[in-house]
C-alpha cells in the first residue's frame, strides 16, 4: 500500500515534501523528482537544444538537488529552486561547448500544422530554423530570460529567483532580448 503521507493535499505539498526531503526522506524527494520531471527535461531541452544533453542535464540536476537539499529554502517554490538548479547546470554546459553547434530549439511545434501543404511545412520549418538560430545568437543573459518567459512561462519573480537577479533586471533583460530578437529577424526578413 503506498504511503500516503508522501502525498498530502493542498497547494505546499511540494514545499513539504521537500522538507521532509531536507530531513533526509528520500521517498519524499522521489516523489518530487517525479512530479517535476517533465518541467526540469522540459526546460533544459530548451536551454541545451538536444533531447539527450536534456535527459543528462535533468538527471544532474535532481542529483544536484538532492546533494544540496540542506540548501533549499522554503520560501522558494520547489519549481523556482529546480529551474535555478537545472539553468545553472545547462549553462554551464553551453558555456562548455561554446562551437557553434549550439543552441537548437524545438520551435517547429509552435508554427506546425498537420493541415499545412508540403510548401507551407517547408516554409514553416525554415522560419523555424531561422527563429532557432536568432535565439542561439543572442548573448546568454539574454537568452535565458527570453526562454524562461516566452517559452516556458515563469513570471518575473520566479525568473529574477532563477537568474539571482531582481525583477527589475529581469524586466530589461527581457526587453531587451525582445528587441534584439526583432531587429535581427527584421534584418533577416529584409533580405529575403
Amino acid at each position: 500500500m503506498p504511503d500516503e503521507s508522501l502525498n498530502p493535499p493542498g497547494a505546499d505539498d511540494s514545499r513539504r515534501l521537500m522538507l521532509r526531503a531536507k530531513g533526509g526522506d528520500r521517498k519524499a524527494f522521489d516523489v518530487v523528482v517525479k512530479r517535476y520531471a517533465n518541467m526540469v527535461v522540459g526546460l533544459a531541452f530548451k536551454l541545451l537544444g538536444s533531447r539527450d544533453e536534456a535527459l543528462d542535464c535533468a538527471q544532474d540536476a535532481f542529483v544536484k538537488a538532492w546533494e544540496n537539499v540542506a540548501r533549499y529554502d522554503p520560501k522558494w517554490s520547489v519549481a523556482t529552486w529546480l529551474r535555478r538548479v537545472v539553468t545553472n547546470l545547462a549553462l554551464d554546459r553551453l558555456r562548455r561547448r561554446r562551437s557553434s553547434a549550439a543552441l537548437s530549439m524545438v520551435i517547429e511545434e509552435t508554427f506546425a500544422s498537420d493541415e499545412a501543404g508540403p510548401s507551407e511545412r517547408a516554409e514553416k520549418k525554415e522560419r523555424s530554423d531561422v527563429v532557432r538560430e536568432i535565439i542561439e545568437l543572442l548573448p546568454e543573459k539574454y537568452r535565458t530570460v527570453l526562454i524562461l518567459r516566452d517559452m516556458e512561462g515563469v513570471d518575473i519573480a520566479d525568473i529574477a529567483l532563477v537568474t539571482g537577479t531582481n525583477a527589475a533586471t529581469v524586466r530589461w533583460r527581457l526587453h531587451r532580448a525582445r528587441a534584439l530578437f526583432r531587429e535581427r529577424w527584421l534584418a533577416i526578413s529584409s533580405r529575403e
